[in-house]
């Protein structure tokens, strides 16, 4: 498979993914994200935080669970995790079955990581159980593109995309209408500035929303 032979060349899955990571983060999306967890209210349950890229980006001293399913990049973060301002505990997990009782949160972060759960609906469902009423949701995504007929070339493209990818990674997802039909109230969808070349395919926005108190 290509994504084997690629972890293979960049000495393996986390390292592979902390390039890309860099790469999209040096497109636009570091200020994003940084602009996304500014002010966010701590306990924070942050779903599937791969090698740990963005956890630079949280305030200092914020307390952070983060949940990642594979050990290889787990083991990358909790490395990260040593050396960020936040107080952050990785473990394993995944977003479809939360390890956590209902309201044991004020946020829950999301970062490039409900466009590859198998069912948004179930992660989402969960997220919603864990957060407190009145908690936070944020979502830094990329998703269904607002024009029609490029939403059409993501579908598209999406089956060849996904197998070369190799971790379940969809173009088209619309994560807006579903953090909505998941019973969140949608508070602000803010577009994050990318290069043309990039946004047409991968068009990132930011989601805020909030658990009905």
């Amino acid at each position: 498979m290509l994504r084997d032979w690629f972890e293979r060349r960049n000495g393996g899955a986390a390292r592979l993914y902390e390039r890309v990571v860099h790469a999209v983060d040096e497109a636009g999306v570091a200020g994003a994200r940084r602009h996304l967890l500014a002010g966010v209210p701590a306990p924070v349950l942050e779903l599937g935080c791969g090698p740990g890229a963005a956890f630079g980006s949280y305030p200092a001293g914020t307390e952070v669970t983060a949940l990642e399913p594979e050990p290889d990049f787990r083991r990358a973060a909790r490395q990260r995790a040593a050396g960020a301002p936040a107080r952050i505990r990785v473990l394993a997990g995944d977003a479809h079955d939360l390890p956590f009782a209902d309201g044991s949160f004020a946020s829950v972060v999301s970062q490039l990581t409900l466009c590859s759960v198998a069912s948004p609906r179930t992660a989402l469902s969960e997220a919603y159980r864990v957060l407190r009423p009145g908690g936070q949701l944020r979502l830094l995504e990329h998703v269904r593109h607002p024009q029609p007929w490029l939403g059409r070339v993501q579908d598209v493209v999406d089956p060849l995309w996904t197998r070369l990818e190799g971790r379940g990674c969809h173009l088209g997802r619309d994560t807006p209408r579903a953090v909505a039909e998941a019973g969140f109230t949608l508070e602000g969808i803010e577009a994050v500035p990318l290069p043309t070349g990039a946004a047409w395919l991968f068009p990132v926005v930011m989601v805020r929303a909030r658990r009905p108190a």
